[in-house]
Formats: C-alpha cells, sequence, structure tokens
C-alpha cells in the first residue's frame, strides 16, 4: 500500500501541485467557516422567532344579543392580552352554531339551548352559559298610550292576538280605551270591544277602524335565539311570529325607535335605550302586574331574573375540549369577565353556575 506521505513526497519539487493544493485547503476551510456563520444565524434567528410571543387568532360569531357582552370581553381580554385577536361577529344564534359546527369559528353565540336536531346532527357541540338575559317587550316612547301601557303591561293574550294569530291590530283594545270616542274599543278592521255589552262585536259597514292607532308589530328576519325564547313563551316557533322581519337586536330597536306605533322585542341590554320603553308583561293573564312582571329597568329585571316571564340564559358553544388558548379567553370570561356583565346590561351566573360552566371547559 502507498502511504499518504510517499503521495505528498512525490510531489515535492512540482510547483504547480502544490500550489493547486494549498489553494484547495484554503477553500475548505472557507467553506467551513462560512457554513459555520450560516448555522449560526439560523440558530440565533430560531431562538428569537421562538422567544417572541405567538400571535393568537380566536373568532366568535353568533347571537345580536350576546354580541355587545362578548365585544367587551374581547377588547378587555386583548387589553391584558396583546398578543391575541378576538374577532366577534353577530349574524343570530343559528349563525353561531352552524358556524362552530362547521369549525368556522372556535366559539358560536348563543342565546338559546340547542335544539335536539342540533345536538343529534352535531353531537361534539358543548354549550357553555355564560350569562343571563330576559326578553323585553318594547315599544316606541311616542306611542300614544304610553303611559297607560307603562302602567298595565301588555298580556300574553294580546301578545298572542298580536304575533301569532294576527287578528288584533288596534293599541286601543291593548290600553283598553276609546281614544277616538266612537264608544267602541277597537280590535281590528272588522271587530271592536263594547264596553256596554262586554264583547268583542262584528261592526257594520259603516265601522271605521282608526289607522292611526294600529299596531305595527317587528320581528326578526334572521335565525335568532331572541325570537325563539320570546316564540316560545307564546307557545309557538319563530316561523310563526307575524310581523315585520328585521336583522338582529339592533334592527328591532331602530325600526321601533323610528316607529310610534310599532312594538318590538329584544334582549336586557337593548330595551333602555333612547327612543323605546320597555312594558311590564302580564304573563298569567290575570290582569295584574306581578312583581317579577314589572320592567322598570335593567337593575329591577336583573335582579328578578329568576323569576322574570321571559329569562334566558346565554351560551358560549364549543366543538370539542376547545384548544389551550380559546379555554383560557372562555376560562376568563367565567371568572374576571362577570365583573363586566352587568355593565353591559346582562345578569351574571351565580358562583355555584359559574363552576358549572369551568367544569365544560376545563
Amino acid at each position: 500500500m502507498i502511504s499518504l506521505e510517499y503521495v505528498h513526497n512525490s510531489y515535492v519539487g512540482f510547483p504547480q501541485v502544490e500550489s493547486l493544493m494549498s489553494t484547495r485547503r484554503e477553500g475548505f476551510g472557507k467553506s467551513v467557516a462560512i457554513l459555520a456563520v450560516l448555522l449560526g444565524a439560523v440558530l440565533l434567528t430560531s431562538a428569537i422567532f421562538m422567544l417572541q410571543p405567538r400571535k393568537v387568532e380566536i373568532r366568535l360569531s353568533g347571537s345580536t344579543t350576546l354580541y355587545p357582552l362578548a365585544t367587551r370581553w374581547a377588547e378587555e381580554y386583548m387589553q391584558k392580552n396583546p398578543d391575541y385577536t378576538i374577532d366577534v361577529s353577530g349574524g343570530g344564534s343559528g349563525k353561531g352554531i352552524s358556524d362552530v359546527a362547521q369549525s368556522l369559528v372556535d366559539i358560536g353565540m348563543s342565546s338559546r339551548h340547542l335544539k335536539s336536531e342540533e345536538r343529534e346532527s352535531y353531537p361534539s357541540l358543548i354549550p357553555i352559559p355564560v350569562a343571563h338575559d330576559a326578553v323585553m317587550v318594547i315599544v316606541n316612547s311616542r306611542n300614544p298610550l304610553l303611559n297607560t301601557l307603562l302602567e298595565k303591561g301588555v298580556s300574553r293574550y294580546a301578545l298572542f292576538k298580536v304575533y301569532v294569530e294576527g287578528s288584533l291590530k288596534s293599541w286601543e283594545y291593548v290600553a283598553g280605551v276609546d281614544l277616538d270616542g266612537d264608544k267602541y274599543i277597537d280590535y281590528n278592521e272588522t271587530h271592536a270591544f263594547n264596553p256596554e255589552t262586554g264583547l268583542l262585536e262584528y261592526m257594520p259597514t259603516d265601522y271605521a277602524f282608526s289607522a292611526g292607532y294600529e299596531i305595527h308589530p317587528v320581528t326578526r328576519s334572521d335565525a335568532s335565539g331572541t325570537a325563539e325564547t320570546f316564540a316560545e313563551f307564546l307557545g309557538v316557533s319563530q316561523e310563526d311570529l307575524k310581523g315585520v322581519g328585521v336583522l338582529g337586536n339592533p334592527g328591532v330597536l331602530q325600526t321601533v325607535a323610528g316607529d310610534p306605533l310599532a312594538i318590538g322585542y329584544v334582549g336586557l341590554a337593548f330595551a333602555f335605550k333612547e327612543g323605546v320603553c320597555a312594558l311590564p308583561v302580564d304573563a298569567n293573564d290575570n290582569g295584574i302586574i306581578d312583581v317579577h312582571e314589572h320592567a322598570d329597568s335593567e337593575d329591577y329585571v336583573a335582579s328578578h331574573i329568576a323569576d322574570y316571564p321571559i329569562s334566558r340564559v346565554l351560551f358560549f358553544i364549543v366543538n370539542g375540549k376547545p384548544p389551550m388558548e380559546v379555554a383560557d379567553f372562555i376560562q376568563w370570561c367565567l371568572t374576571e369577565g362577570q365583573g363586566y356583565v352587568s355593565e353591559v346590561g346582562y345578569v351574571p351566573l351565580t358562583p355555584e353556575e359559574v363552576e358549572e360552566s369551568l367544569e365544560l371547559v376545563l
């Protein structure tokens, strides 16, 4: 075998060969140095990347009732956790449930319970109670019978006749007042209440229904938890409700505030805004506004939420156990975040309810 020393010595005295070998050794050394620099740069970049906080995005959609509270929670949480981006959009409870079921969002917002068909179609959905709310009946603050309505309220019977049958069309009948002085209390275009007989009577052809006191019912056109809750109170489904359909609680609020003869229903956070008044609801049709049926203020309704005629639970809905970042946000909403619930116009969970909801997240 020929030794390397022999090979090297064999080229001594050949300048061209020695020069070539020297050049190659120098080139190899430079390559190693460059490779070391590149490797160091990669390691440094990786270290910097790992040290930087990871950006987190959480998406919510659904209930317009829950939207103001979820938005407040998102703002407060992002302020405390600047690496989080939380996007909240409305669309109605039905959309929120559909979106989270299809993994289009991380959290679906709903102002109603899951329907049986939704549970069957999406068995992995988990509804997490986050707050309480009430559905309030509102009228325009310029309603011609406002003072009487605030005192007497509106009965479940009258709401059924207005929203389900569509037969009751006059504010005269709701308030029990003959406004136009014709000795009858208008019910609709063909019938009126006769105070002398105490009966609802069919009117002769010369009877003039007063359009100036006609009821203009406003309902929801979107898949709404608020509408479902209101419809359930009347013993029907949202599809059975009559009236002008508008989008979201803000749409109902705006429409009623712009029409002196309108009536609508909204969540508690929307019921005491400028241009509208919340009416007491005689839920048991006993002709008396009981203590828990009054609608004096947000605080009053909140203090009687357990017995209020049209109360409900608001939910965050997740599709299976949520990722750690989403779970952390929900956990914050159920603990520290409960301190903002009343400020926005809702009713916080009880401590026992908070513990039950946390068990669904952790």
